[in-house]
């Protein structure tokens, strides 16, 4: 992709290009921005493009202010456009995008944390590759606002595969051109739910990549009068939709999760990798389980994991060692981090697990023995005596562990971890004070 100003604004109008979206991403994992002529790039590249500075903290996903946030209606920062992420958008006539970076007085704000995860990158000796697999629902709209699935299936059934191949091509291509690969695609567990596995990238540009992938999903299945959820649990009755993360260390070209002389194919580094993410699971699992929602998907005998533990192939662990290909495994070898999904802000998300891991392998922190049954259905004192530890179970829970860790204010800051805290304190508030219809149902004749 050029990225000579000249260079850039030529590609576009060779392609017939007029409007120029530029993207970001908030602390609530809304992608917003701001739309911009091609005529304007010189000016948008060269000075930015100013926006209010509580937007990025100070916007939830209801678009209402929570309390406490330290922004007001006073102050802007500007908008950066990072010319790496143009892509002509396939889906929107004549339109392209950018994701941008936010600055206040020349320096990265101070709660956009995505130049605060290139920085963190830049400051490590080690690289990363990391693959995401977001798993949603294909819902339709029907008469009177209902939301019925577009198709029903089995899991990994051909049935499945073929209710949505016409559209599927459609997404796929879609994402090829933009530069987004796909490894794999299956009829998901979930009837209607589908998942499709992205192609690994270095940290910065996967989460660049999913954000474009939540957008195309959006553009491309509008088109059919239909949409893609990623709500990590959809309804009492249907499988969570996670965003399983794989994540690989490289350090000289090699990887520095690997060596032959294991058991289970990890080097000494690997091992206190993975001893410090499950060290910090209960302070991160608050940006990576982001919503009140998520914590009805982390149960106990769901495959979505519940326990901070590890084991090779095994699928109620929160870290996973996936088999690898005969003859391939250095290659191969990667985490897979099952306490993720879609409503967590990939830059946060990734940054703070890539802290963590550090840290494991700064400090030597053992994971304990790896996890090879159901944790679950191990005797709660046993699990204790192993360190295998329960999640958090709600958001409440899991943002006051955050907002108290050294680690995340190492990394984020105070300001970022302060705002982050208030603004789901404020989530959790809204959905704490709703009387639902369960609560009338049992409680308003009994009592």
């Amino acid at each position: 992709m050029p990225l000579d100003v000249g260079e850039i604004k030529r590609f576009l109008e060779d392609r017939g290009v007029r409007l120029i979206r530029y993207l970001y991403v908030d602390l609530d994992n809304m992608i917003r921005g701001r739309v911009s002529k091609v005529e304007s790039l010189e000016s948008d590249l060269d000075g930015g493009l100013t926006l209010a500075m509580i937007m990025q903290s100070g916007f939830s996903l209801t678009d209402l202010v929570p309390p406490g946030t330290v922004y007001g209606p006073r102050g802007e920062v500007t908008l950066k456009p990072d010319p790496s992420t143009l892509v002509v958008l396939p889906y929107a006539e004549a339109t392209a995008a950018m994701i941008v970076d936010q600055y206040v007085d020349g320096k990265p704000h101070e709660v956009d944390p995505r130049p605060k995860l290139r920085a963190m990158l830049e400051d490590t000796r080690y690289s990363f590759l990391v693959g995401f697999e977001p798993e949603f629902y294909v819902l339709r709209k029907a008469e009177r606002g209902v939301v019925e699935m577009f198709e029903s299936h089995l899991c990994f059934s051909t049935h499945g595969m073929q209710n949505i191949h016409g559209i599927l091509l459609e997404v796929i291509e879609a994402l090829r051109q933009q530069g987004i690969g796909v490894e794999h695609y299956y009829p998901e567990y979930g009837s209607g739910q589908h998942e499709l596995s992205m192609s690994p990238y270095e940290p910065l540009v996967a989460a660049d990549k999913l954000v474009y992938f939540r957008e195309t999903l959006r553009g491309v299945l509008g088109r059919h009068g239909l949409y893609a959820s990623f709500m990590p649990k959809p309804s009492e009755n249907l499988p969570g939709s996670g965003l399983h993360v794989h994540v690989s260390v490289w350090r000289d070209g090699t990887n520095a999760l690997y060596s032959d002389k294991d058991k289970y194919g990890l080097s000494e580094e690997g091992y206190y990798f993975i001893g410090g993410i499950l060290r910090h699971l209960k302070e991160i699992i608050a940006v990576t389980a982001a919503s009140v929602n998520s914590y009805k998907r982390l149960k106990p005998n769901s495959w979505s994991s519940a326990y901070a533990c590890w084991g090779p192939e095994n699928r109620e662990a929160a870290i996973r060692i996936p088999k690898q290909p005969q003859g391939k495994e250095e290659k191969a070898l990667r985490l897979e981090l099952k306490f993720v999904d879609a409503t967590s802000n990939p830059y946060l998300a990734i940054g703070s697990i890539i802290a963590a891991g550090l840290e494991g392998i700064d400090k030597k922190i053992d994971p304990g023995e790896p996890c090879l049954e159901n944790p679950a259905t191990v005797p709660e004192e046993e699990r204790e005596k192993k360190g295998w530890y329960r999640y958090p179970e709600n958001l409440l829970d899991a943002i006051r562990e955050f907002h108290k860790s050294d680690l995340m204010r190492k990394t984020w800051g105070d300001t970022l971890v302060n705002e982050y805290y208030n603004l789901k304190k404020f989530q959790w508030d809204l959905y704490h004070g709703i009387v639902t219809d369960w609560e009338r149902k049992v409680f308003l004749e009994a009592f």
